[in-house]
């Protein structure tokens, strides 16, 4: 496209341009990008802003624990959960229910699990609803400069796509 032609069309370029970011294509990249962002927190093992920051690692992995190869899902040792990976569990529940919702103004990143906020804050629990204790923080969504970065960078690419199609 010659300058000539981008001047004449300059108009609808900007209106395609508000369209984009008052619409919710950008609610979309917002979301997508920060649910897969903060689901390979589980992967990861830890949380990612500007580094990632891992987890401290779980009792149902030291074999020095009486916790060693425990299963929530039975109560009963799990060869399987002697290696698996931290706030995985066998279900993947939690990593499953991230999610995102519309907002008038952005998205908002939820989980509908009402132990979400336990594992993220390290709050306090109860062992099988008896034992009560406090759950080891292991933050899994957040404010991120990778994640920023990264959104930012796809947003540039669709602006870039309007302009120069």
């Amino acid at each position: 496209m010659n300058i000539d032609d981008f001047v004449k069309q300059f108009p609808q370029k900007i209106k395609e341009i508000q369209d984009f970011a008052k619409g919710n294509d950008i609610k979309d990249i917002i979301g997508v990008e920060a649910t897969n962002h903060f689901k390979e927190s589980f992967q990861n093992e830890g949380f990612t802003d500007k580094n990632l920051e891992p987890w401290k690692d779980v009792k149902r992995r030291d074999p020095k624990s009486g916790w060693y190869g425990h299963s929530g899902q039975t109560g009963k040792f799990s060869e399987a959960r002697t290696s698996a990976k931290i706030l995985t569990g066998e279900t993947r529940e939690l990593q499953n229910s991230i999610t995102y919702k519309y907002l008038s103004n952005g998205v908002r990143i939820t989980s509908d699990k009402p132990y979400a906020g336990v594992h993220q804050f390290g709050l306090g629990a109860k062992i099988y609803g008896k034992k009560a204790f406090t759950m080891t923080a292991r933050p899994f969504m957040g404010r991120s400069e990778v994640l920023i970065k990264n959104i930012n960078s796809k947003i540039v690419r669709e602006l870039k796509k309007i302009i120069t199609k």
